[in-house]
């Protein structure tokens, strides 16, 4: 994503001075077809090499060079979540880099726990339900995975992180009894965290804006991000509007939701009722 984002960016500063890709390759002695994959994010650049092209672009703006000299340098980091490559989707791999990046992480979840706050059993027996629909699934590495994510909530700088979770998914029994009450001993936990909220939202909510599923707004230093989700796949939103619709829905739930007092009493009577 970092560096389609890269792309872009020099895609539309070659636009602004009137150049087509091919005077714009013959400028900076490159061909047609590698210009290309730069700027549809398929290849990485060099520091020296953008450097060389902005100086060729005629940006002279030191903030502008900084941003995309810093957007080069992340999309070429190879963070851990690179080794699970040939076992994730390529749109979680991207969302791990970006969760890792985010100053705020803001989740709406209408059917599990956010990822970031499952324990152990929960996250298996939900990666189980790939392997029993016949899939090829390795649930091991993708538990392993979905925990070693949670590492970001304890790093010096963490991110500022707002979920909003259904009342559905308190009561959904997932990996059984024992599981589910570990589960939601660790909500009533992790909402104590300076840095983290956990908000219910109950049935009597009725009618809300975040009815047609769950999804999740990611803020970092330099691109807001909302990922959506179905049963098999991801796919992310980067429109200005489209962040703007769901920065909007997640503030009606929000609004709707209880308190955070009364979202952990809440969730203390579930744990009572188990």
């Amino acid at each position: 994503m970092r560096s389609r984002k890269l792309g872009q960016r020099l895609k539309a500063i070659r636009e602004e001075r009137g150049l087509t890709r091919d005077a714009a390759a013959r400028m900076l002695h490159r061909t047609p077809s590698s210009l290309s994959k730069l700027e549809t994010g398929k290849r990485g650049i060099r520091r020296p090499a953008l450097e060389y092209m902005l100086d060729r672009y005629e940006i002279t703006d030191l903030r502008e060079r900084e941003d995309l000299f810093h957007l080069a340098d992340q999309a070429a980091d190879k963070g851990w979540w690179h080794r699970y490559q040939g076992t994730l989707l390529a749109s979680t791999v991207d969302y791990i880099a970006l969760e890792n990046e985010a100053d705020s992480i803001r989740s709406f979840q209408l059917h599990l726990v956010p990822g970031l706050l499952q324990i152990e059993g929960y996250a298996r027996a939900i990666m189980g339900i790939g392997a029993s629909q016949g899939k090829p699934v390795d649930v091991d590495a993708m538990t392993t995975v979905r925990l070693r994510r949670q590492r970001v909530l304890a790093r010096p700088r963490p991110p500022q992180v707002s979920a909003v979770i259904s009342e559905a998914v308190l009561r959904q029994e997932i990996g059984g009894a024992e599981i589910m009450d570990g589960q939601l001993r660790h909500l009533a936990e992790v909402s104590e965290m300076d840095h983290l909220t956990v908000r219910i939202l109950p049935f009597s909510a009725g009618v809300h804006a975040g009815l047609n599923g769950s999804f999740s707004i990611l803020d970092t230093r330099d691109l807001s991000v909302v990922l959506v989700e179905n049963l098999t796949a991801g796919w992310y939103l980067e429109a200005e509007e489209d962040v703007r619709r769901h920065d909007w829905a997640f503030q009606q739930v929000l609004e709707n939701s209880l308190s955070a007092s009364d979202s952990l009493t809440l969730i203390e009577k579930l744990r009572s009722e188990i």
